[in-house]
Protein backbone atom coordinates (compact mmCIF):
# COMPACT_ATOMS: atom_id res chain seq x y z
CA UNK A 1 0.00 0.00 0.00
CA UNK A 2 1.30 3.62 -1.22
CA UNK A 3 1.61 6.15 1.46
CA UNK A 4 -1.06 8.67 1.62
CA UNK A 5 0.18 11.63 -0.34
CA UNK A 6 -1.29 15.18 1.75
CA UNK A 7 -1.15 17.96 -0.76
CA UNK A 8 -1.28 22.05 0.53
CA UNK A 9 -2.38 24.91 -1.27
CA UNK A 10 -0.61 27.73 -0.04
CA UNK A 11 2.97 28.40 1.70
CA UNK A 12 1.63 30.91 3.74
CA UNK A 13 1.69 30.58 7.66
CA UNK A 14 -1.78 28.57 7.59
CA UNK A 15 -0.43 25.55 4.92
CA UNK A 16 3.02 25.32 6.43
CA UNK A 17 1.55 24.95 10.03
CA UNK A 18 -0.55 22.30 8.59
CA UNK A 19 2.75 20.79 6.93
CA UNK A 20 4.29 20.75 10.22
CA UNK A 21 2.37 19.55 12.61
CA UNK A 22 1.50 16.77 9.56
CA UNK A 23 5.11 16.16 9.88
CA UNK A 24 5.52 15.56 13.21
CA UNK A 25 2.67 13.47 13.63
CA UNK A 26 3.41 11.10 10.73
CA UNK A 27 5.37 9.87 7.71
CA UNK A 28 2.70 10.91 4.83
CA UNK A 29 3.98 12.23 1.64
CA UNK A 30 3.39 16.52 1.61
CA UNK A 31 3.53 18.42 -1.14
CA UNK A 32 2.78 22.08 -1.02
CA UNK A 33 2.37 23.83 -3.90
CA UNK A 34 2.70 27.87 -4.24
CA UNK A 35 2.59 30.40 -7.08
CA UNK A 36 4.35 33.25 -5.21
CA UNK A 37 7.60 31.89 -3.88
CA UNK A 38 9.82 28.93 -3.29
CA UNK A 39 9.73 28.87 0.00
CA UNK A 40 7.51 30.49 2.86
CA UNK A 41 8.88 33.66 4.15
CA UNK A 42 7.13 36.15 6.72
CA UNK A 43 4.71 38.35 5.46
CA UNK A 44 4.18 40.74 7.46
CA UNK A 45 8.77 41.47 7.11
CA UNK A 46 8.10 42.73 3.74
CA UNK A 47 7.24 46.41 4.49
CA UNK A 48 10.65 46.28 6.45
CA UNK A 49 12.08 44.90 3.06
CA UNK A 50 10.86 47.93 1.29
CA UNK A 51 11.84 50.45 3.96
CA UNK A 52 15.61 49.10 3.81
CA UNK A 53 16.02 47.33 7.09
CA UNK A 54 15.45 43.43 5.83
CA UNK A 55 16.58 41.52 2.87
CA UNK A 56 13.89 38.98 1.59
CA UNK A 57 16.31 36.08 2.71
CA UNK A 58 16.05 37.21 6.16
CA UNK A 59 11.77 37.01 6.56
CA UNK A 60 12.21 33.48 5.86
CA UNK A 61 11.80 31.85 9.35
CA UNK A 62 13.87 28.16 8.14
CA UNK A 63 16.92 27.82 6.20
CA UNK A 64 16.29 26.56 2.85
CA UNK A 65 17.72 22.78 3.65
CA UNK A 66 14.73 22.75 6.50
CA UNK A 67 12.51 21.64 3.65
CA UNK A 68 14.53 18.65 2.17
CA UNK A 69 15.23 17.03 5.85
CA UNK A 70 11.88 17.31 7.19
CA UNK A 71 10.54 15.27 3.66
CA UNK A 72 8.43 18.52 2.73
CA UNK A 73 8.44 18.79 -0.76
CA UNK A 74 7.85 22.56 -2.25
CA UNK A 75 6.22 23.05 -5.41
CA UNK A 76 6.41 26.43 -7.39
CA UNK A 77 3.10 26.60 -9.69
CA UNK A 78 -0.56 27.83 -9.64
CA UNK A 79 -3.17 25.43 -9.33
CA UNK A 80 -5.38 25.66 -12.41
CA UNK A 81 -8.56 23.32 -10.94
CA UNK A 82 -8.94 20.54 -8.61
CA UNK A 83 -10.69 17.32 -9.77
CA UNK A 84 -12.60 15.95 -6.75
CA UNK A 85 -13.46 12.75 -7.92
CA UNK A 86 -10.11 11.46 -9.20
CA UNK A 87 -8.35 13.49 -6.68
CA UNK A 88 -5.98 14.97 -8.54
CA UNK A 89 -5.22 19.01 -8.69
CA UNK A 90 -3.90 20.45 -12.22
CA UNK A 91 -1.29 22.74 -12.62
CA UNK A 92 -0.92 25.87 -14.89
CA UNK A 93 1.74 23.86 -16.81
CA UNK A 94 -0.48 20.83 -17.68
CA UNK A 95 0.54 18.51 -14.72
CA UNK A 96 -1.63 16.61 -12.47
CA UNK A 97 -0.78 15.56 -9.20
CA UNK A 98 -3.13 12.85 -7.21
CA UNK A 99 -3.51 13.50 -4.00
CA UNK A 100 -5.25 11.21 -1.01
CA UNK A 101 -5.89 14.20 1.31
CA UNK A 102 -6.26 18.42 0.01
CA UNK A 103 -5.73 21.34 2.23
CA UNK A 104 -6.58 24.82 0.50
CA UNK A 105 -4.81 27.23 2.09
CA UNK A 106 -4.44 29.77 -0.75
CA UNK A 107 -5.21 32.87 1.22
CA UNK A 108 -6.94 36.34 0.31
CA UNK A 109 -6.49 39.14 -2.34
CA UNK A 110 -7.73 42.43 -1.73
CA UNK A 111 -11.25 43.27 -2.29
CA UNK A 112 -12.15 45.93 -4.90
CA UNK A 113 -15.87 46.88 -5.06
CA UNK A 114 -16.11 48.36 -8.52
CA UNK A 115 -14.69 52.17 -8.22
CA UNK A 116 -14.22 53.56 -11.35
CA UNK A 117 -10.19 53.87 -12.51
CA UNK A 118 -9.47 50.09 -10.10
CA UNK A 119 -7.59 48.45 -12.64
CA UNK A 120 -5.32 51.45 -13.34
CA UNK A 121 -1.60 51.34 -13.69
CA UNK A 122 -0.79 52.39 -10.01
CA UNK A 123 -3.66 51.18 -8.26
CA UNK A 124 -2.87 47.94 -5.67
CA UNK A 125 -2.72 46.13 -2.19
CA UNK A 126 0.17 45.25 -0.27
CA UNK A 127 -0.90 41.76 0.82
CA UNK A 128 1.70 39.79 -1.31
CA UNK A 129 5.31 39.12 -2.47
CA UNK A 130 4.27 40.48 -6.37
CA UNK A 131 3.20 43.61 -4.59
CA UNK A 132 6.37 44.34 -2.99
CA UNK A 133 7.88 44.34 -6.35
CA UNK A 134 4.88 46.40 -7.57
CA UNK A 135 5.56 49.00 -4.65
CA UNK A 136 9.02 49.13 -5.92
CA UNK A 137 8.16 49.79 -9.26
CA UNK A 138 4.90 52.65 -8.44
CA UNK A 139 6.30 54.02 -6.06
CA UNK A 140 10.12 53.79 -5.88
CA UNK A 141 10.63 57.59 -4.73
CA UNK A 142 9.20 60.86 -4.51
CA UNK A 143 10.39 61.90 -8.38
CA UNK A 144 8.30 58.98 -10.06
CA UNK A 145 5.52 58.91 -6.71
CA UNK A 146 4.77 62.52 -5.96
CA UNK A 147 1.94 61.28 -3.73
CA UNK A 148 0.16 58.52 -2.53
CA UNK A 149 -3.51 58.19 -1.52
CA UNK A 150 -4.52 55.08 0.69
CA UNK A 151 -7.81 53.63 0.89
CA UNK A 152 -8.28 52.42 4.26
CA UNK A 153 -7.25 52.51 7.90
CA UNK A 154 -6.90 49.46 9.39
CA UNK A 155 -3.17 47.86 10.16
CA UNK A 156 -1.93 47.66 6.22
CA UNK A 157 -3.11 51.15 5.73
CA UNK A 158 -1.27 52.17 8.79
CA UNK A 159 1.72 50.83 7.46
CA UNK A 160 1.80 51.29 4.22
CA UNK A 161 1.79 55.10 5.32
CA UNK A 162 4.54 54.56 7.04
CA UNK A 163 6.41 52.55 4.42
CA UNK A 164 5.91 55.18 2.03
CA UNK A 165 7.26 58.01 4.33
CA UNK A 166 10.25 56.09 5.17
CA UNK A 167 11.01 57.14 1.44
CA UNK A 168 9.60 60.93 1.94
CA UNK A 169 6.48 59.59 -0.53
CA UNK A 170 3.70 62.33 0.72
CA UNK A 171 1.09 60.14 2.04
CA UNK A 172 -3.08 61.18 2.18
CA UNK A 173 -5.23 58.23 4.31
CA UNK A 174 -8.60 58.41 3.81
CA UNK A 175 -10.70 56.76 6.85
CA UNK A 176 -14.40 56.00 6.61
CA UNK A 177 -14.55 56.49 10.27
CA UNK A 178 -14.94 59.79 12.06
CA UNK A 179 -11.83 59.28 14.10
CA UNK A 180 -9.17 56.59 13.55
CA UNK A 181 -9.92 53.10 14.77
CA UNK A 182 -12.99 54.52 16.69
CA UNK A 183 -14.81 51.46 17.07
CA UNK A 184 -12.19 49.62 18.85
CA UNK A 185 -10.28 52.25 21.14
CA UNK A 186 -12.11 54.84 23.26
CA UNK A 187 -12.90 58.46 22.02
CA UNK A 188 -9.33 59.41 23.61
CA UNK A 189 -7.23 57.03 22.77
CA UNK A 190 -8.56 57.79 19.25
CA UNK A 191 -8.18 61.22 19.02
CA UNK A 192 -4.74 60.66 20.16
CA UNK A 193 -3.97 58.79 17.32
CA UNK A 194 -5.26 61.06 15.05
CA UNK A 195 -3.22 63.78 16.65
CA UNK A 196 0.14 61.35 16.12
CA UNK A 197 -0.87 60.47 12.55
CA UNK A 198 -0.94 64.19 11.57
CA UNK A 199 1.94 65.46 13.31
CA UNK A 200 4.10 62.52 10.96
CA UNK A 201 3.11 64.67 8.38
CA UNK A 202 0.27 62.27 6.86
CA UNK A 203 -2.76 63.64 5.45
CA UNK A 204 -5.19 62.81 7.33
CA UNK A 205 -8.86 62.33 6.09
CA UNK A 206 -11.06 61.32 8.57
CA UNK A 207 -15.69 60.34 7.47
CA UNK A 208 -14.60 59.98 3.85
CA UNK A 209 -14.90 57.26 1.21
CA UNK A 210 -13.15 56.82 -2.24
CA UNK A 211 -16.07 57.65 -5.38
CA UNK A 212 -13.60 57.43 -8.30
CA UNK A 213 -9.95 56.63 -9.91
CA UNK A 214 -8.93 59.01 -12.37
CA UNK A 215 -6.39 58.17 -14.83
CA UNK A 216 -4.22 59.74 -17.98
CA UNK A 217 -4.42 58.93 -21.34
CA UNK A 218 -1.32 56.35 -20.82
CA UNK A 219 -3.77 54.59 -18.50
CA UNK A 220 -1.62 55.14 -15.38
CA UNK A 221 -3.15 56.78 -12.26
CA UNK A 222 -3.33 60.92 -11.65
CA UNK A 223 -5.87 61.66 -9.54
CA UNK A 224 -8.78 60.29 -6.94
CA UNK A 225 -11.93 61.83 -6.02
CA UNK A 226 -13.56 61.93 -2.36
CA UNK A 227 -17.68 61.08 -1.88
CA UNK A 228 -18.19 63.22 0.23
CA UNK A 229 -16.49 66.31 -0.74
CA UNK A 230 -15.89 66.03 -4.44
CA UNK A 231 -12.24 67.17 -3.78
CA UNK A 232 -9.95 66.11 -6.62
CA UNK A 233 -6.61 64.65 -5.21
CA UNK A 234 -3.57 64.11 -7.54
CA UNK A 235 -1.54 60.99 -7.01
CA UNK A 236 0.44 58.68 -9.03
CA UNK A 237 -0.49 55.78 -6.19
CA UNK A 238 -3.70 54.29 -5.26
CA UNK A 239 -3.08 51.63 -2.01
CA UNK A 240 -6.68 49.58 -1.73
CA UNK A 241 -6.47 48.11 1.93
Amino acid sequence: MSEEHVIIIGNGISGITVARHIRKLSDKKITVISNESNYFFSRTALMYIYMGHMKFENTKPYEDWFWEKNNIELKLGSVQSVDALSKTVCLGNDESISYDKLIIASGSKPIKIGWPGQDLIGVQGFYHLEDLHALEKNAPDNIKCKRAVIVGGGLIGIELAEMLQSRHIPVTLLVRENSFWNTTLTDGESAMLNRHITAQGIDLRLGVSLKEIHGDNLGNVKSVTILETKEEIQCNLVALT
